[in-house]
């Protein structure tokens, strides 16, 4: 969170504390700024104030991580309506990088990018099913950053790989931020970017998607 949203964040607070009869502290205020580092501030501000249109009592921590993070079964809904979104509009040939480390080990659970983007309609009812119940799980259980990838590779990227080529940036999607966040972790080694890489050549990735 840049330093003007902190303080915009503050400010929002310290008014409800205001209204609510209670005092703002830097101490309490610490607090919140752990709480909801994880969050943008366009969510944080949605989440504030949806509760204070349906709330008449000051508002926890954890109030505001429930309204952003919803139910499992809308977080999953919500993140499956990104991805198909993402592969409409960018396809197989892109790399991208989600704003959300539960699709890219939902994705790579499911055999990677590239076939996902070429499942035919009938395949992709049952990848809905199970895409959306891996990333449920993601979502309650959790995992560290070496068990998912940093990036889902595309053909683009297999084919610099296999002409010996650097890869090229990866498309963003979602938060700009969150996904700055995920893929600066492209320094250390992601054994499960390499892994589906080599599955993608071993099930001739390159040949099964025209070009």
């Amino acid at each position: 969170m840049e330093r003007f949203q902190s303080e915009s964040l503050f400010s929002m607070l310290e008014a409800i504390s205001k209204m609510n009869n209670r005092e703002m502290t830097a101490e309490i205020f610490k607090i919140w700024l752990m709480v909801l580092s994880p969050y943008s501030f366009e969510e944080i501000r949605s989440a504030f104030n949806l509760f204070i249109t349906s709330e008449s009592r000051m508002p926890m921590p954890a109030d505001i991580v429930r309204i952003i993070r919803g139910s499992g079964e809308d977080r999953a809904l919500s993140a499956l309506i990104k991805v198909e979104n993402a592969v409409r509009r960018h396809g197989a040939y892109e790399t991208v990088v989600f704003d959300d480390p539960g699709i890219h080990a939902a994705i790579a659970g499911l055999g990677g990018w590239i076939r996902l983007c070429g499942l035919t309609d009938t395949e992709m009812v049952w990848w809905r099913k199970d895409f959306r119940e891996r990333y449920e799980h993601w979502s309650k259980i959790g995992h560290s950053e070496n068990e998912y990838p940093i990036k889902l590779p595309g053909i683009h990227e297999l084919g610099n790989m296999e002409a010996g080529y650097p890869p090229g940036p990866p498309v963003i999607v979602g938060d700009r931020d969150k996904c700055r966040q995920l893929f600066e972790g492209e320094t250390r080694t992601d054994d499960r970017v390499t892994s589906l890489m080599q599955a993608a050549f071993r099930q001739g990735a390159l040949k099964e998607i025209p070009r």
